[in-house]
């Protein structure tokens, strides 16, 4: 479909709206669509998303202000009205244009009345309207607005448009204020890939893992005495007591000693024994881990695991701590020496199924864990996209 997203902004203007407008309007075009934004400022931030800008559109613009002290005076007059015209010659023209507009806030918010009566001109021409309500003024004592006529705009349901809130709060205050229930509750989604600065590589290894699963990171070469086989152990018994886990294993063998390359060709013999080759990623044979990804990788993990038998120091137990990481690491007096009173030690002798569990407990105890998974999950953006919004724009109008 070919679909324009409508507000008075739009990025690189900094808010919050035009970030939600930014992110609708990537999801739509990764999901096949043909996207404009319109608006009264902003520029292109996609190179498959045009910015078609009209500065009428723009709340902050000269034109506007004018217009708007005339409508707050309750007497609408010469720029009230040559706004009006202007916008009509930008706007009504497209009614047959776009398949869908989505509008956000215009049809509830004051900041430019005469834009509103415009686009509201546009649903009478039958132009398939969606108001994608964040804020309701006249809800709002903040806003004190007039009870002049010109305000029912935003006051009451416009013919021909479908309301969509981004809040059960929000559809509460829309019924309470016109009678009415909305057609559609559509929460603003988390983009956690853009949001973390997460890479694209990174962002296709750990896939629906993000949301679903343990994702412990081992940054290491690939090296007997960093003790990875353990790892792998550990990971197999998190697997058996029936957890979703991934590891992610960042470096890679010395492919200059032949001894190197025959103990990373054991551990994945180890991997398909255990049967957990799905749930281990070897990440430098995937692609090079430079530090632009090293950060990606700890952004996107849930915990270091670290079961080394001989350190010279640990580093990452230290750059797991900028990244606010929980630490399951190996007890040895290096490690040891550095590692924070939160830090799960282990006997390099115990059993891994021990081990397995103290993880397990750990992350059924840890609330802030059970929050970004279960938000992860709840508010991803990708998932609200394709069970409420992409039906929405095909079968509601």
């Amino acid at each position: 479909m070919k679909i324009a997203l409508v507000h008075y902004t739009s990025w690189p203007v900094i808010g919050g709206v035009e970030s939600v407008i930014r992110h609708q309007a990537r999801l739509m075009s990764r999901n096949g669509h043909d996207i404009t934004i319109i608006c009264g400022e902003g520029g292109p931030f996609d190179k498959g998303i045009q910015p078609l800008v009209f500065p009428e559109l723009n709340s902050a613009g000269s034109e506007a202000r004018a217009a708007q002290e005339e409508a707050y005076s309750g007497r609408p007059g010469p720029a009230y009205f040559r706004l009006l015209e202007s916008l009509q010659k930008r706007l009504l023209p497209l009614a047959g244009s776009f398949d869908r507009f989505v509008v956000h806030n215009m049809f509830t918010m004051p900041f430019n009345l005469a834009a509103t009566q415009v686009l509201a001109g546009l649903a009478e021409r039958n132009a398939k309207i969606i108001a994608w309500t964040h804020d309701l003024a006249a809800s709002n004592p903040d806003y004190n607005l007039p009870r002049d006529r010109a305000f029912d705009l935003i006051r009451e349901r416009q013919r021909g448009v479908r309301y969509v809130t981004i809040s059960k709060a929000r559809a509460a205050e829309f019924q309470r204020l016109t009678g009415t229930t909305v057609d559609a509750i559509v929460p603003n989604g988390l983009d956690f890939v853009s949001a973390a600065a997460v890479t694209p590589e990174v962002a296709d290894l750990i896939g629906n893992d993000l949301a679903g699963s343990i994702i412990l990171l081992y940054p290491t070469r690939i090296l007997p005495r960093k003790n990875i086989p353990f790892a792998l152990q550990i990971v197999g018994a998190l697997r058996d007591v029936g957890l979703n886990v991934r590891l992610l294993v960042t470096g890679a063998p010395d492919t200059h000693n032949r001894s190197g390359a025959e103990h990373f060709a054991g551990l994945k013999r180890m991997a398909g024994e255990l049967g957990i080759q799905p749930f281990v990623s070897w990440v430098n044979e995937i692609f090079h881990v430079d530090q632009r990804q090293l950060h990606s990788l700890y952004m996107v993990a849930d915990a270091l695991l670290f079961p080394s038998k001989q350190e010279g120091f640990g580093l990452p137990l230290l750059e797991a701590a900028v990244y606010r990481l929980p630490v399951f690491c190996s007890n040895i007096e290096t490690l040891k020496s550095i590692a924070l009173s939160s830090t799960l030690l282990f006997e390099l002798r115990e059993a891994p199924e021990n081990v397995a569990e103290k993880i397990r407990s750990y992350f059924d105890q840890d609330a802030l864990f059970q929050r970004k998974k279960r938000l992860l999950q709840e508010y991803s953006a990708n998932r609200l996209y394709q069970e409420k919004i992409e039906p929405l724009l095909r079968d509601l109008l």
